[in-house]
């Protein structure tokens, strides 16, 4: 085994597990604090000559931070890795509540104790809690707020999901957010709708023993977690912790590992200053921080190993303009921006593309050292910059893992093609989608051209059950498009309606599309985007009885009508995957955040969107109203709300500085994609950051 080389004698502190058995290291990003907690595990697994190491646990809240200590488990050539468990949190509490089922019948929980547990997944919680919201909104129930169907019940949920991993009783949830508002006092009832709509759900999963998430902490916490038999089963499972990036996981992981600490022979808790980026999905930094009175010793790095001293000089001056004044130098060497004022996104976009075609193209940076950010990810924004890039060589990879599966180009183009493909389901498809959907799967095949086969842009207004012959004379259509159009309907017309679905999706793509010819060959992208689809409709089966639907084709149809109606997708591992060595990275800022990956340059789109630092608008839920940070009875103001937007700011902008190495490359136009003006506090903050600099330059 390689030794791993570290130069910095604090990283060779945290590596000594013997000296040091009980650490907790904290310090911003980049500081080198998983590459000592890498050499840490290294040392306990080359600690024992016989070849077999201590049983270690390496925990991280999100999978993609499991990526370093997987990679260099990889690496190894040696059976003593088989000790070491990389696990999520939610991972282990899922395995656990289905190993020891057994344990709830003595609980007296579920209606039916004997029964097999159905797990939930984000996507059938969403669609068991529609059964519940439907018939509320029929009665007039959530009047004062306008959300489609699955976005309500995603909050809801979330609300479920936050009593659980912050250890409130989900019977507290109405009168929580009702006691925090201080707007009109006619949205109040609203929060009865929110109590009500939670409290049948969670009947719904005791009487049919269905587990979602919050359903799945709270057997942990509650039953199993306090049970000496599970106790002395689950922690002498492991000898040694390593557990990274704590800020990011909710107060509920935080509890149990601060019970299961002394038990570990060693231990090793590490957590990023000025982040916390995942709170609203719960994550609590100040919780977090109880670890460091729990372990034996406090480090703290706070030496970047990845940004400049100008990247880090402009970190600093950025959030204290008062007492700063700002080097031009250091701007111009960390900062780029648009030669010309921009006007309209469309001109962002072109002024985008030749920026980083400039960087590959002419100055040789390695397409893979560049990312794009911004706080969401369109589907005009995505299409146009890889179209555009496309046409001068470069290679882009999108992670955007928020996109409803029914939006995403490939998903939306087997659901078109699944819809044709079962005429009993009386599903019919909009005429653009069909053409986009042709357009997509059959290569060379233009717009234009597949509105030709469908019959013209006069028939644009029409709605399509099914693949007709080509409308216009051959003539206008290659014979190659036509054949391969021809081949993709016989196809569709020859399968079995109640096939089931996963199994559909997967021979359209083997047999038909990812063949030469057709628009996903050769394109892992869209072979990610059909396994996602298909893994999404398996859990999808596995959560619901079988007694729901008389066939496959009924439950294909469930699935589909789902999808259509904004069912949000829960997040799959293939997401976050290492991406295209060769290619560009495209994401959301948080996501990108989230793989903490450096890179040379970053591009930062959008800079006047407040979407940069403001909360989703949620009107159903507050995370942070629904924290143990936060007193009940007190009332979330303007005030608040402006404090959490500047945290927001100076949390975000601090990350990714600490993930860049080179330059940073801002780009803001005047109207968005809306065409709406837009001017954030991010942009107001560059601006006087440029302000100041130019009265500094003009008074030397």
């Amino acid at each position: 085994m390689e030794p791993i080389f570290i130069a910095d004698p604090n990283q060779e502190a945290i590596a000594d597990f013997e000296q040091n058995n009980s650490v907790f290291l904290k310090g911003p990003a980049s500081t080198g604090k998983t590459t000592a907690a890498i050499r840490r595990l290294s040392n306990i697994i080359s600690s024992n000559p016989g070849g077999i190491s201590e049983p270690t646990l390496v925990l991280v809240p999100q999978r993609s931070l499991a990526a370093p200590y997987l990679n260099f488990l990889n690496q190894l050539r040696t059976g003593a890795t088989d000790q070491v468990s990389v696990q999520t949190m939610s991972s282990l509490v899922r395995r656990m509540v289905d190993l020891f089922w057994p344990l709830m019948v003595n609980a007296s929980i579920f209606k039916h104790p004997f029964e097999k547990p159905r797990f939930l997944t984000l996507e059938t919680s969403q669609y068991y809690m529609a059964q519940i919201v439907s018939p509320m909104l029929d009665q007039g129930k959530f009047n004062t707020v306008s959300l489609p169907l699955y976005r309500l019940c995603s909050q809801l949920l979330d609300n479920l999901n936050k009593s659980s991993l912050v250890g409130f009783p989900y019977t507290e949830i109405g009168s929580r957010l009702s006691s925090a508002w201080i707007g009109d006092p006619v949205r109040q009832n609203v929060f009865f709708d929110v109590q009500e709509a939670v409290a049948k759900f969670r009947q719904l999963c005791l009487d049919g023993s269905l587990v979602d998430y919050s359903l799945q902490v709270e057997l942990f916490t509650k039953v199993l977690w306090t049970n000496p038999t599970f106790q002395k089963y689950f922690q002498n499972q492991y000898r040694h912790l390593i557990y990274d990036n704590s800020e990011e996981d909710p107060p509920y992981v935080h509890d149990c590992l601060l019970d299961w600490l002394p038990g570990f022979e060693s231990s090793l808790v590490i957590m990023d200053e000025k982040a916390g980026f995942r709170s609203f999905l719960g994550a609590d930094p100040t919780s977090a921080l109880r670890f460091a009175d729990s372990s034996a010793k406090q480090f703290e790095f706070h030496d970047s190993y990845v940004s400049s001293a100008a990247l880090i000089a402009l970190r600093e001056c950025l959030f204290n303009l008062q007492y700063c004044e700002p080097d031009p130098d250091v701007i111009r060497e960390t900062l780029v921006f648009p030669t010309d004022r921009i006007r309209f996104f469309p001109d962002l976009l072109e002024a985008l593309i030749a920026s980083v075609d400039k960087l590959v193209g002419k100055r040789g940076v390695d397409p893979s050292r560049i990312v794009v950010v911004s706080p969401f990810i369109s589907d005009s924004l995505q299409f146009s910059l890889e179209n555009g890039l496309a046409e001068r060589g470069i290679k882009i990879s999108i992670q955007n893992p928020s996109v409803p599966l029914a939006q995403n180009a490939v998903s939306k183009t087997l659901i078109t093609f699944a819809k044709l493909a079962h005429p009993s389901w009386q599903l019919t498809c909009d005429f653009h989608s069909v053409a986009s959907s042709l357009s997509l799967a059959i290569k060379d095949l233009d717009l234009i051209r597949a509105h030709v086969i469908l019959g013209g842009f006069e028939k644009e207004r029409i709605r399509i059950t099914t693949l007709g012959d080509i409308a216009e004379p051959n003539e206008r259509i290659p014979a190659n498009l036509a054949g391969q159009y021809f081949q993709l309907k016989h196809w569709l017309e020859d399968i079995d309606e109640d096939e089931p679905l996963d199994n559909f999706f997967s021979r359209l793509f083997g047999e038909l599309l990812s063949q030469p010819g057709y628009g996903f060959h050769s394109d892992t992208q869209a072979g990610t985007s059909t396994a996602i689809l298909m893994e999404s409709y398996r859990k999808f089966h596995q959560a619901l009885r079988p007694s729901q639907f008389s066939s496959q084709s009924e439950l294909g149809r469930a699935f589909v009508d789902a999808l259509e109606s904004g069912l949000i997708p829960g997040m799959y591992l293939s997401e976050w995957q290492p991406r295209d060595p060769d290619a560009v990275l495209l994401a959301p800022v948080t996501s990108f955040l989230m793989r903490n990956e450096p890179v040379d340059y970053q591009f930062w789109l959008n800079i006047g969107s407040k979407g940069w630092y403001e909360r989703l608008e949620q009107p159903l839920t507050h995370p942070i109203v629904l924290s143990r940070n936060w007193s009940i009875g007190r009332q979330w103001s303007a005030e608040e709300e402006q404090d959490y937007n500047l945290s927001n700011i100076e949390k975000v902008v601090s990350g990714l500085i600490a993930r860049c190495r080179e330059q940073i490359f801002v780009f803001s136009s005047v109207y968005n994609e809306s065409g709406i003006e837009e001017r954030g506090e991010l942009l107001t903050l560059f601006q006087n950051l440029l302000r100041k600099s130019r009265q500094v330059n003009h008074g030397s």
